[in-house]
Parts: C-alpha cells; sequence; structure tokens
C-alpha cells in the first residue's frame, strides 16, 4: 500500500503595491491594508515600504507572525520611513496583525514587497517546483534562514535564456528546511526577475 502526504503548493507574487497602494497617510495610527495574509500554509514575505516623498518623520509599526516560528509569538519590529527611497523590514511574515505610523506623512507611501528579497519557506519538504522562463537566463535559490550572501545554499538551479516552462521534481523526499533552531527554521526562495512565474510544491 503506498503512503500518502499533505503537498501544498506556494506561488509567489511580488508587487510595491501587495499590502497597500501608494497614499499619504493622513495621520498617526493603524494603516488600513488590502490583505494581512498573501499566503497560505505559513509562507510569508519580508515588507517593503516605498516612500514617494521625505517620510522621515515617521515610523512604521510591523506587528504579525513571523515564517517559521513555532512559538506563535507575536512580533513587533519598527521601519523608519526614507526620503524618496525605499525601506524593508528584517522579517519574514507569514501574517501580519497591523501595521501602523507614529506620525502623518503628506507624501504617498505604498507598502508591499521585492523579489530580491524572496518568499520564505517554513520548516517544510521542498518535493519540487514549476518555474516560466524568460529571453534571459535566470535561476531559482533556495537558502536556510535567510538570502544573505552567508547563508548555507540548500538548491541553486540556472534557468535557460529562453522562452518555455520546466518542471522539476526533487528525488527521495525531497528537500528538509530545517535550521539549528528547531523552533525557528526556515528558508528563503528566491527567483530572478528572468523567472516570470514560479510555483513550489511542499509536503
Amino acid at each position: 500500500m503506498a503512503l500518502t502526504t499533505d503537498i501544498w503548493a506556494v506561488t509567489p507574487s511580488f508587487s510595491a503595491t501587495l499590502y497597500r497602494a501608494g497614499a499619504a497617510i493622513s495621520g498617526a495610527g493603524d494603516i488600513t491594508l488590502l490583505t494581512n495574509q498573501p499566503l497560505d500554509n505559513g509562507a510569508g514575505y519580508q515588507i517593503l515600504f516605498t516612500c514617494a516623498g521625505d517620510a522621515t518623520a515617521a515610523t512604521f509599526t510591523i506587528t504579525g507572525y513571523k515564517v517559521g516560528d513555532l512559538t506563535q509569538s507575536v512580533t513587533t519590529e519598527t521601519v523608519d520611513g526614507v526620503d524618496t527611497d525605499t525601506a524593508t523590514s528584517t522579517n519574514y511574515y507569514s501574517r501580519i496583525t497591523s501595521i501602523s505610523s507614529d506620525a502623518a506623512v503628506a507624501t504617498n507611501v505604498s507598502i508591499g514587497n521585492a523579489i530580491a528579497d524572496g518568499t520564505a519557506l517554513p520548516r517544510a519538504r521542498m518535493k519540487g517546483f514549476y518555474f516560466v522562463g524568460s529571453a534571459g537566463a535566470g535561476s531559482v535559490t533556495l537558502t536556510l534562514n535567510g538570502n544573505a550572501a552567508s547563508d548555507r545554499v540548500l538548491l541553486s538551479i540556472a534557468t535557460p535564456a529562453a522562452v518555455e516552462s520546466q518542471q522539476m521534481a526533487l528525488p527521495g523526499d525531497g528537500i528538509l528546511i530545517n535550521g539549528t533552531d528547531a523552533l525557528a527554521s526556515f528558508g528563503v526562495l528566491t527567483q530572478t526577475a528572468a523567472v516570470t512565474s514560479l510555483t513550489v510544491f511542499c509536503g
């Protein structure tokens, strides 16, 4: 008799306005979001703030749940406003309870995510993936507990410079995303802009 396991899929989506379209902030308090959980099964993103002008008088506070945190503790993080630039959270969030500002901001502020920061996956086994490539060469990379150069690379696949789709099933039980911290292990899956669509299968 064959053994069966639950499989779930993640299809990352990147937009500078994923959580909030660009608009001024009328005053201190919670910011209305378009969504507070863009992915299921504990996956998530870093939070990107894009300020069209000077927002340095404001500090943004993110409250939510970090990807991979099995304690289910609510985390609070602050991100300083910037002047005609972007600022990014340190943590990857699977669900956002709230994002607030401590001051009004006259310039447009949008809240979203960036393809360069990737998608965080909780402790799981990556079973395979499907991607669509563009005319330029690209890559798909899975790193443990972040996407910095110092983080351990679990998988790195070069995608061809061709407009085509490919599916890859990983052998055995797949790749276990499991760091040294059993209560807060996660992996970050990054794709270059040449990879126009990516779906990952985990279990």
